[in-house]
């Protein structure tokens, strides 16, 4: 069993391997807050820091659904992604949202949740990282500042995903194929693509946009270089 002088933290049976000794020391002196949550979303352990970020005690965490420490606003939208990890949707995912610390106030985080699976493919439990938003906002404030740039990162990193095979197939329906319907829709849903793709950056201030460009010979889209809307029609 691994301990500091906030308690018991992880727990072995006698006769691991010490390198799990030292994996239990990690998770409790990880610089963001850690959790181990269970197959029902339940905590199950947590390290110093996330109670610090929390205010509770690790008594007080432990049995807790992640639902009920999470902004009544926010419950929704994480549980369907936890729902879509646990159906394998989903490798991982990221969430700026709030938490309820134990003085009922709401704190900004940014949520990172991953999960390790039994044999036969079911969750097994959760591992759980939040970074704090730094300050507290009252329950029913705005987004802080660096949520906000948290979440248009994300929004860029996930649209992206899918406009760049979306992209890629468009432009080359239009190279391959004769002119005509076929080739001018294709065309124009490639444009749109790329007035979608040029905003998401403009909201993170990229400027100099390039022409579209493809990386190696997989043709991967480089969004970085997507010509404004005007400039490459």
């Amino acid at each position: 069993m691994a301990t500091n002088p906030a308690g018991k933290v992880l727990q072995f049976s006698q006769g691991h391997r010490s390198d799990e000794w030292l994996f239990a020391d990690v998770f409790e002196h990880a610089p963001n807050g850690m959790a181990l949550l269970d197959s029902d979303g339940r905590i199950t352990h947590a390290s110093s820091a996330f109670c610090k970020i929390l205010g509770f005690r690790r008594a007080e965490l432990l049995g807790l659904g992640l639902s009920e420490i999470t902004h009544a606003e926010d419950v929704e939208t994480e549980a369907e992604q936890r729902k879509r990890l646990a159906g394998s949707e989903i490798d991982r995912y990221q969430l700026v949202q709030r938490l309820i610390r134990q003085d009922g106030a709401a704190t900004w985080v940014l949520l990172s949740i991953s999960v390790c699976r039994r044999v036969s493919g079911f969750p097994e439990y959760y591992v759980l990282q939040v970074e704090s938003g730094g300050g507290h906002l009252p329950i029913g404030d705005g987004a802080a500042p660096d949520a906000l740039a948290h979440l248009l990162g994300e929004a860029v990193h996930e649209i992206g995903n899918t406009l760049t095979p979306l992209m890629v197939n468009t432009q080359l329906i239009v190279e391959h194929s004769t002119p005509g319907e076929i080739c001018d829709s294709a065309h124009v849903i490639f444009n749109a693509a790329r007035r979608i793709a040029f905003t998401l950056r403009r909201l993170r201030g990229l400027k100099d946009f390039q022409s579209v460009a493809y990386l190696g010979q997989a043709r991967m889209l480089d969004l970085r270089t997507v010509a404004p809307p005007g400039k490459a029609e």
